[in-house]
């Protein structure tokens, strides 16, 4: 092999190992969404106190798509809970389509987009209406189906906010 096709095999491996070592150690995305029931029957998404972290839109959607409710935040302000279907101050509604969580299928996606800074820190959960339905006081719904206290969800840990 000639030295300088030598030369950028080598700097070709070199570099795909970097690349690899950067991609492969990152730490895999943390829960910083949950749903829990309130008292009166409906839902809420609960976001995990991130420091820096504002959510900038939070989504609830049936699992097919439709419908779709969103809401955007204008005031630029954290928020740690947000009652599914109303509108807290310093948001404005992005689509508006209420619909009854139970009669309208059974599985369903929140979304939360966010970020500290530049830096984009978002999160999604998918949950069907059985395990909401389940729910006992003081529990949280998260990713994968599993439960968790409400306070233990709740607690500050930057290290969760890393993407």
């Amino acid at each position: 092999m000639a030295p300088i096709r030598r030369g950028l095999f080598g700097l070709t491996v070199a570099s795909t190992a970097a690349c690899l070592v950067l991609v492969g150690c990152s730490p895999a995305p943390k829960p910083i969404v949950g749903v829990e029931r309130t008292a009166g029957g409906s839902a809420k998404v609960l976001i995990v106190p991130c420091p820096g972290y504002v959510p900038d839109l939070v989504d609830v959607a049936a699992a097919e798509g439709m419908p779709r409710w969103s809401i955007s935040n204008v005031a630029g302000k954290g928020a740690s809970e947000i009652e599914f279907f109303k509108v807290p101050e310093g948001w404005r509604i992005s689509t508006d389509a209420v619909f009854d969580l139970k009669t309208t299928g059974a599985s369903y996606i929140v979304g939360v987009m966010g970020g500290v800074g530049a830096r984009a820190v978002n999160a999604r959960l998918a949950f069907d209406l059985d395990r909401l339905e389940a729910l006992e006081e003081g529990e949280v719904l998260v990713r994968g189906g599993k439960t968790v206290k409400r306070e233990d969800f709740l607690k500050p840990d930057a290290d969760r906010c890393e993407p």
